[in-house]
């Protein structure tokens, strides 16, 4: 239950969120971005599941903060949203990551911990190796630029989206190329044992990340296993099967 004083005195969510939560939301999950994307990729997904208000994390140097500077490294990033976002955990909440997305939720629980701040009552990680393996995943730094527009415009128009306009190509391989050194270059050591309970979720048909590779998660906590229908990009429509998993492996702690 949500007091009456919470309901007054929640904060406006600035650039973070595309929208401020409502004060009256049982808990929350916040929903990180895919790498070359931001919060519109979850524009496909409902507004809720189960008790959880979904809430799409805008990053720096992307869509309505294009004039930003994005992150260069993880523990930044780490730094900057714990801080922003830490008003809006003021009650049960939860982070969800695909693929670069589930580092990002990685570094920030992280950094939540080693500060002693509230953690989520759950970490859900789709397609993600853990992060002591290092680089993976559908982007290259290997590969040109025509190829990384096309691999980028197919993860766009699987989000309901239109083709990159011509003049903002030239941004948008920017933002990705950015987004791909950064991932390249992070290799935390491993594994770190972390608070909360993780749900780790993988696809069939994903060719980077299999089974194998996610019971790899199991030396940092306590974690959930999910094997879903689908390649690597299937969750940018919100699939009915990852809805379930959200709503139905949350539980919040008491506190």
């Amino acid at each position: 239950m949500v007091s009456p004083t919470a309901r007054r005195t929640l904060p406006p969510a600035g650039r973070w969120l595309l929208r401020d939560p409502r004060p009256d939301a049982e808990a929350r999950l916040f929903c990180m971005p895919f790498a070359g994307t931001g919060a519109a990729s979850f524009r496909g997904w409902p507004g809720r599941t189960g008790p959880l208000e979904v809430c799409p994390v805008q990053l720096p140097g992307r869509e309505n903060r294009i004039r930003e500077e994005g992150y260069h490294d993880f523990d930044s990033f780490a730094t900057d949203a714990s801080r922003a976002l830490a008003p809006h955990f003021d009650r049960p909440y939860a982070l969800f990551g695909h693929c670069m997305g589930a580092l990002l939720c990685y570094a920030l629980v992280v950094r939540i911990q080693e500060e002693g701040g509230r953690l989520p009552d759950r970490l859900y990680l789709s397609s993600c190796l853990v992060p002591s393996r290092g680089f993976f995943g559908l982007f290259r730094p290997s590969m040109s630029d025509e190829r990384l527009g096309e691999e980028l415009g197919r993860v766009i128009r699987r989000t309901g989206g239109g083709d990159i306009p011509v003049d903002l190509l030239p941004l948008a391989l920017r933002v990705l190329r950015n987004d791909v050194e950064m991932c390249r270059t992070y290799r935390p050591p491993g594994p770190y044992p972390l608070k909360p309970p993780i749900t780790a979720i993988g696809w069939r048909d994903d060719p980077d990340v299999g089974p194998r590779d996610l019971h790899e998660w199991d030396a940092y906590g306590q974690v959930t296993h999910h094997l879903l229908d689908g390649d690597t990009l299937t969750y940018l429509t919100a699939p009915t099967a990852l809805m379930e998993i959200l709503a139905g492996d949350f539980s919040p702690a008491v506190r």
